[in-house]
C-alpha cells in the first residue's frame, strides 16, 4: 500500500477522485472559446475560418497537477464574401452553397501519471429555416489514447497490483452528435458526446455513459453602442457526474473585445476575457477558481488562449455576414 500522510495525502485523494472528470473535461472546459468542441452541428456556424491554440494549468501551485494542450479550427467551406477584395479570401473555386461546416482538434492532457491525448474531426450541414435563422445537424469522430506511466509512481511496497495491474493503454473512437439552431441574435443547441460504450481510465471496462450538453443564448446589442452584452446557459451532464448549471454572461467593448464571466453549479467559479492583440490575430485568458477544499492548496485553473480569427471585424459585422448568409 501507499503512505501518504498530512497535507499531501489529502491533496492525493482528491487527485485520485477527480481524474476521470480531469480527462473528460479536456476537449469540453473550452467550450466557450470553441464550442464546436462539445457539439458539433456549430462547426462553421460563424461563417468565417477560426483558429485557436490553448494551455491550461489546473490547480497551479501544486505538483503535478493537471496541464492541458490544445489546438482547433473550424470553417465554413464555400464562405468567402464576407471578406474585402482585399482580404484574399473573398474568391475561389471552392463553392458548396456555404452550407457545410468542417473542423478538427488535437488534445493532450497530463495529470501525474495519467495521460489523454484526443482528437476530433466534425462535419455539419446548415440551412435557413426562417428570417435571418439558421439550423445545423452535426457530427464529429473522437479518437481517444490513455496512457499510464507507472515508473511516476513510488509505492511503499516494491509491487502493489491496485496500482500496477490492469494500466494497460488504450485507444478508443467514438462519435458526438449534436443540433443547432441559431441567428444574428440568438443561439441554441443540443448534443451527446461519446455516443457509444466507452472507458475514461485505462483500468475500466467501457460503458455506456455519454455526456450531454444543452446551450442556450441571448445577443442584446444595441445601435450604435460600444457595449452589447450576451447571456446564455449551459445544462451539463458530463459521464456519471451529476447535472450541473453555467450561467456565463459576456460583457462586449468596442464590439471586438469583451469579458465574461461564468459561475457553474458544480462550484467553480471562472473569469475569461477576449482580445484583440493585432487585425485578425486574438488572446484570450480564462481563470477558474474552485470552491471546494483544494482551493486552500493552490491558485486556481489558468487558461491561455492565441488564435487567429479571419472574420474578426465586430460584432455589427457578424451579424451582417449572418444575414447574409440567411439569404442565399
Amino acid at each position: 500500500m501507499i503512505k501518504l500522510k498530512g497535507k499531501s495525502s489529502f491533496i492525493l485523494l482528491l487527485i485520485a477522485c477527480n481524474y476521470c472528470i480531469s480527462q473528460e473535461y479536456s476537449m469540453f472546459d473550452g467550450y466557450f472559446f470553441s464550442p464546436f468542441l462539445v457539439n458539433p452541428a456549430v462547426t462553421g456556424a460563424e461563417a468565417y475560418p477560426v483558429a485557436d491554440i490553448s494551455v491550461r494549468q489546473q490547480w497551479l501551485g501544486f505538483p503535478d497537477a493537471p496541464a492541458t494542450y490544445q489546438l482547433s479550427g473550424n470553417y465554413r467551406i464555400g464562405t468567402y464574401n464576407f471578406y474585402d477584395p482585399k482580404g484574399f479570401v473573398n474568391k475561389g473555386p471552392l463553392k458548396l452553397k456555404d452550407r457545410t461546416g468542417i473542423g478538427a482538434a488535437v488534445c493532450r492532457d497530463i495529470n501525474g501519471p495519467s495521460n489523454y491525448t484526443g482528437g476530433l474531426i466534425s462535419y455539419a450541414y446548415h440551412f435557413p429555416v426562417g428570417y435571418q435563422t439558421n439550423l445545423s445537424f452535426g457530427m464529429a469522430v473522437v479518437g481517444s489514447y490513455y496512457g499510464f506511466n507507472s515508473s511516476l509512481l513510488k509505492p511503499d511496497q516494491p509491487y502493489d497490483a491496485y496500482l500496477l495491474d490492469n494500466n494497460d493503454d488504450k485507444f478508443g473512437i467514438n462519435f458526438n452528435i449534436g443540433g443547432y439552431l441559431y441567428s444574428s441574435l440568438y443561439f441554441i443547441g443540443i448534443s451527446a458526446d461519446k455516443i457509444l460504450p466507452d472507458i475514461s481510465q485505462v483500468n475500466e471496462n467501457p460503458s455506456f455513459n455519454p455526456s450531454y450538453f444543452i446551450i442556450a443564448g441571448y445577443k442584446l446589442m444595441a445601435e450604435n453602442s460600444s457595449f452589447n452584452i450576451e447571456p446564455s446557459i449551459a445544462v451539463k451532464k458530463i459521464r456519471q457526474e451529476s447535472l450541473s448549471v453555467d450561467i456565463h454572461t459576456k460583457f462586449y467593448i468596442k464590439r471586438v473585445n469583451w469579458i465574461a464571466i461564468t459561475y457553474e453549479t458544480s462550484g467553480n467559479l471562472s473569469f475569461q476575457f477576449g482580445l484583440r492583440l493585432y487585425r485578425k490575430i486574438y488572446a484570450g485568458y480564462n481563470y477558474g477558481y474552485t470552491m471546494s477544499e483544494i482551493s486552500r492548496y493552490n491558485y486556481g485553473s489558468h487558461e491561455i488562449h492565441l488564435g487567429i480569427n479571419l472574420g474578426l471585424i465586430s460584432v455589427e459585422g457578424i451579424r451582417q455576414i449572418a444575414r447574409q448568409a440567411v439569404k442565399k
